[in-house]
């Protein structure tokens, strides 16, 4: 049973630390974070984050306009820096099935020439070793590929990256009972199948196989995107415990 989340105003949060890699590593716990939108924030989780966890940076992959509408929330008022990288949320395929579109959704923005994606790598990248965390609205989707695209460049086993998205489905049903409450995405959830709702392992499994057959894996991505070597040398040698 996972421990009890020392942040209550966040559904999804957690430390991707602990995670192990093929070589036989692991993250380092503290620097990289995950979650669901922070704007609910407690007064005990904003100084959690800002005074134990020390967080330097906050990247928001809301569009800009939904992060504008439903806000920052209370750690805006501290000194923790924040970065807006707009990915766009998951909008249906006609004709595609609920069980696909999550997984379509995360290839088609690692194949999309306009996604800020490689930008929020080189910015983890630039980061790497200082406390960031990393947010959309629910944690799932948007939050999902990025974490998912670092944690392979980090070399992590794709049982732990698979492992850590099915965390999510636990916390789905409180997020869209609160979604039903925000008019913003309580009309997404109404566009889409309720099945984009939920996180499923064949999701990632089949976004991680996608990455390898179309793109010959998340170095060879990056490379195309002008991500350097150097940068993911840097990142691996922050993030990760000594071989």
């Amino acid at each position: 049973m996972a421990e009890p989340s020392p942040v209550v105003g966040a559904f999804n949060f957690r430390d991707l630390g602990g995670l192990r890699t093929v070589d036989g590593r692991a993250v380092r716990p503290g620097l990289l974070l995950r979650s669901d939108t922070l704007q609910a924030l407690t007064p005990a989780d904003v100084s959690y984050l800002a005074q134990e966890v020390r967080l330097e940076l906050v990247v928001d992959l809301r569009v800009g306009p939904e992060a504008v509408e439903q806000g920052r929330g209370p750690l805006a008022d501290t000194p923790v820096c924040y970065l807006n990288a707009p990915l766009r949320d998951l909008s249906p395929v006609a004709g595609l099935p609920p069980e696909e579109q999550a997984r379509r959704f995360y290839l088609d923005h690692l194949a999309a020439p306009t996604s800020p994606l490689a930008t929020v790598v080189r910015v983890v990248c630039a980061q790497a070793g200082h406390p960031l965390l990393v947010h959309c609205a629910a944690g799932k989707d948007r939050t999902g590929l990025v974490i998912a695209l670092l944690l392979r460049l980090l070399r992590v086993r794709d049982s732990d990256i698979v492992a850590d998205y099915l965390r999510t489905a636990a916390n789905m049903e409180r997020i869209v009972h609160r979604f039903r409450g925000w008019p913003r995405y309580r009309e997404h959830m109404a566009r889409v199948p309720a099945e984009v709702y939920q996180a499923t392992g064949e999701t990632m499994v089949g976004f991680l196989a996608g990455l390898d057959s179309i793109h010959g894996g998340a170095m060879a991505w990056a490379r195309a995107r002008g991500v350097g070597d150097a940068e993911v040398a840097g990142l691996r040698a922050a993030l990760l415990t000594p071989a």
